[in-house]
């Protein structure tokens, strides 16, 4: 369950993205001159990253307290030196010699690491970590330990898991006062010095977590979540800059599979491994690849795109996740990138635009009219990135109120043939002619251009104007045709 602080953060990063495009729907308050970008900037980006600092803060003295606590149960700590087969110099890491409480007692009885096992080779800058380990039910009655619950601790507070691969079972069941010993092998890197062990019993809720339903699959097969329909259509490594890592390049489509307007964030996305200690999220590239971003899809829109991960050299068993971001929903996607079905039949978008939208002149006192469209590979400030276009749509917004009315450019947006939802690019198309954001009069107009870039792939699209960010289901809708035709 979130805490306070992350609800917090949350709503505060909301505010901050929401109130770069719409200063005026977050700032209620105060005279029009003050609801500038540049009053959101100061009030949400500093509250953003105060509640980012107390958080980080809460969980490393979180983390501190776990270990703390955790050291303050084993009996003694000795020395251990670890030799290597390969190597003449021996390796010497500190380990609690035992944990114990008033129901188990858990000593090392051997231990040993190696860069290589008999069926595998630790990925470059790891190596394999054995420990033989005793364990003791003290209690009168039987008790069943989670091997998995059994985690060294490295000096920078990481802990890592026994593999899976390894485990002689999942669950170790003991009769009372039985005594059984098995072998863990872990997977550290080796530039740590310092392992502590440590008994963290897996509560109820992570006990939960586990069971939930996982849809296994491979790179070709189309994946239904229930929002979401997502197939993987190639995997490719490259070199990376940083050394000793590698960049793993995951080109897919993403379909949304209800009737409904749904945002897709790639952070849902993860990527798992057997030689990595926790999942790692995409990361950020401004390069010419097209990176899958925050996605607005309408009802059976689709989009495609590459997710960027940087893993180090020589990860195999690469398996990607999909965790659906619903309170009401504990489904989650896995795709095996190691295999590849290939009779696969490529996803297809089936677009349904919103029945609430309507294709008219007018909505709630607002009149709009296209004046011009026009596609363009550069502009007088700019030019398009390869395989990208410029679309330039002329407005007339006129008030047909009694009341004053606000405007803002980021009212619209463009739908391409495959149902994105595309907001306007920020760049300038002459600094004279663009659409703002202001207030109209009774019976006054306004007129200006807004500038969207997207593939130049498509021909046809629609322009959404929707004035009530409170009402995203009305809008006015109009089918774009390039000027002259």
């Amino acid at each position: 369950m979130p805490d306070i602080k992350s609800i917090l953060l949350l709503c505060s990063f909301l505010c901050f993205i929401t109130g770069i495009f719409s200063p005026e729907v977050i700032i209620r308050w105060g005279i029009p001159s003050v609801k500038t970008r540049k009053r959101v900037l100061w009030t949400f980006g500093m509250m953003t990253l105060l509640l980012v600092g107390i958080r980080q803060l809460t969980e490393f003295a979180s983390v501190e307290d776990s270990a703390t606590n955790h050291q303050g149960q084993g009996v003694n700590v000795e020395t251990f030196v670890f030799s290597s087969p390969e190597e003449e110099q021996q390796k010497i890491y500190k380990l609690t010699s035992s944990v114990q409480n008033n129901q188990l007692e858990i000593k090392i009885v051997n231990q040993q690491m190696a860069s290589d096992r008999a069926v595998e080779k630790a990925p470059e800058g790891y190596e394999f970590v054995q420990l033989d380990v005793n364990i003791t039910n003290k209690m009168d009655e039987p008790s069943t330990i989670n091997l998995a619950d059994l985690q060294l601790q490295t000096e920078t507070l990481e802990f890592l898991l026994p593999m899976k691969d390894h485990l002689p079972t999942q669950k170790l069941e003991l009769l009372p006062q039985e005594s059984k010993t098995v072998s863990l092998v872990y997977l550290q890197p080796t530039k740590q010095e310092q392992l502590m062990f440590s008994y963290l019993p897996t509560s109820s809720e992570e006990e939960t977590s586990e069971e939930e339903e996982v849809s296994v699959s491979q790179i070709g097969d189309i994946v239904k979540a229930k929002q979401a329909m997502i197939q993987v259509h190639e995997v490719k490594r490259e070199a990376s800059k940083k050394e000793g890592y590698e960049t793993l390049l995951i080109s897919l489509s993403l379909k949304n599979s209800t009737d409904m307007t749904v945002n897709y964030y790639p952070f849902h996305f993860s990527l798992a491994a057997d030689g990595l200690t926790q999942r790692v999220k995409p990361t950020i590239d401004m390069s010419e690849v097209k990176t899958l971003g925050i996605s607005e899809l309408v009802g059976g829109g689709m989009v495609s795109g590459t997710l960027i991960f940087e893993i180090p050299q020589g990860i195999q068993q690469l398996r990607l996740h999909y965790d659906e971001p619903s309170l009401f929903s504990t489904q989650s996607i896995e795709i095996d990138l190691t295999s590849t079905n290939e009779e696969a039949t490529p996803l297809q978008p089936e677009v349904k635009l919103n029945e609430q939208w309507q294709a008219s002149d007018a909505l709630n006192d607002h009149h709009l009219e296209v004046t011009k469209v026009e596609f363009v590979k550069e502009t007088k400030y700019t030019k398009a990135k390869d395989h990208q276009q410029f679309v330039i749509v002329g407005v007339e917004l006129s008030n047909q109120s009694t009341e004053k009315q606000d405007y803002t450019a980021f009212d619209f947006k463009l739908i391409n043939e495959q149902g994105r939802l595309i907001l306007p690019n920020l760049l300038l198309i002459d600094n004279q002619s663009e659409l703002t954001s202001g207030s109209l009069e009774p019976s006054e107009s306004v007129q200006g251009y807004l500038l969207f870039e997207d593939t130049d792939l498509y021909t046809t699209y629609h322009l959404l104007y929707s004035p009530s960010h409170w009402k995203s289901g009305e809008g006015l809708i109009k089918e774009l045709h390039p000027s002259g035709e």
